[in-house]
């Protein structure tokens, strides 16, 4: 198990800050949007559809006993590392959970709650809640033993309920309600982003909010300025105006996806570094049965189809151990000092994730 842990570890290595992820939600009296980039130096992955009353088990990092758990809902992951390590996604009930990393994050020390990691946790609230309370309820009753470089959550459900997870000085702390004043985060903990805006202009402070940003404080006040925007005027399309905004703190060569969950709607909306055409998901219209196989899209298609709902293929261990062994040697290639990772470690994992068993 352990080699199948290294699998997961290496991701984000080698994070370059200088780029940053962000996320934000916006809402009015009829919309509810969420938005997320993802910005690294390697786009490959898949969207992933992740089915009810699946039984599941997290990978093992210490000698704690991993998390078990049934997926009670349905949901559309995107996922880079590993079948059940996304880096977001929406389940069926509307509840949205994207993660950006937080190196000065500080996790709780071990006790004898089942663990699973950073990016399992995703997975794991997006099968078993429904909303940002669930999210914190079902908190308690799991641990997260973290894999290569720390994160925080910016969390939405369908109600507009918005919340920002982190793990700060060995504790698990939420900012919602009065204390989540803007709704917008990147590579900095929310209460840093929080005070970082109070610098410009519309958010107390002096300084003008630039039209290109150099800086993650520039990331959140351009995008916490379009947001109050957005409430101030009439927008005749929420979606687009969320593409506008993720472009304006974007990357022109590091934001692989940029992702558009529009809640209230029950869609998402996505365009990736090497293909431009925004293409849509349905989440009504997927088979989230148990039996249905692994059913993933690959993120690298370059179709210029604008609906997807019906390209999703079931996914084979093959083609897996394909994907994970171009991963690896993606790594191998581009980290210096990155292992050799044997065939049969692939192999493993690849075992592991497609024996599931149906509740």
């Amino acid at each position: 198990m352990k080699k199948i842990l290294i699998l997961i570890l290496i991701s984000f290595v080698t994070i370059d800050l200088a780029d940053a992820c962000t996320t934000f939600v916006m809402r009015d009296s009829t919309n509810l949007i969420f938005g997320r980039n993802y910005d690294f130096d390697l786009g490959s992955g898949f969207i992933v559809i992740n089915k009810r009353g699946v039984e599941k088990r997290a990978i093992a990092v210490s000698a704690c006993e991993p998390a078990k758990w049934i997926s009670e809902y349905g949901s559309i992951t995107f996922n880079q590392v590993g079948i059940d390590a996304p880096m977001g996604g929406m389940n069926e009930k509307g509840l949205v959970i994207a993660q950006m990393a937080l190196p000065e994050s500080e996790y709780p020390r071990q006790d004898d709650k089942p663990i699973l990691n950073q990016f399992e946790w995703i997975q794991y609230q997006l099968d078993k809640s429904a909303s940002l309370a669930e999210v914190i309820e079902n908190s308690k009753k799991i641990q997260i033993v973290p894999v290569a470089i720390p994160v925080h959550y910016l969390i939405c459900d369908s109600a507009g309920n918005m919340g920002v997870a982190e793990f700060l000085n060995g504790r698990f702390v939420v900012y919602r309600g009065k204390d989540a004043t803007i709704s917008v985060c990147s590579n900095m903990s929310y209460g840093q982003s929080k005070k970082a805006a109070e610098d410009y202009e519309g958010f107390g402070g002096q300084k003008p909010v630039p039209e290109k940003w150099e800086n993650i404080p520039d990331i959140i006040a351009i995008a916490a300025s379009k947001i109050d925007r957005f409430k101030k005027m009439k927008i005749e399309n929420p979606v687009d105006y969320g593409f506008e905004i993720l472009s304006a703190v974007g990357s022109p060569t590091r934001t692989q996806w940029s992702v558009v969950y529009d809640i209230e709607n029950r869609r998402i909306h996505f365009k990736t570094l090497g293909n431009k055409t925004i293409r849509t998901i349905g989440l009504e219209n997927l088979d989230y049965s148990c039996d249905s196989g692994v059913s993933v899209f690959n993120l690298q298609n370059k179709s210029a189809e604008t609906d997807i709902t019906g390209q999703f293929v079931n996914l084979t261990k093959e083609n897996y151990f394909d994907y994970k062994k171009n991963l690896m040697n993606w790594f191998k290639a581009n980290v210096p000092g990155f292992p050799d990772i044997p065939d049969k470690a692939i192999e493993a994992e690849a075992e592991y994730a497609f024996n599931r068993r149906c509740k």
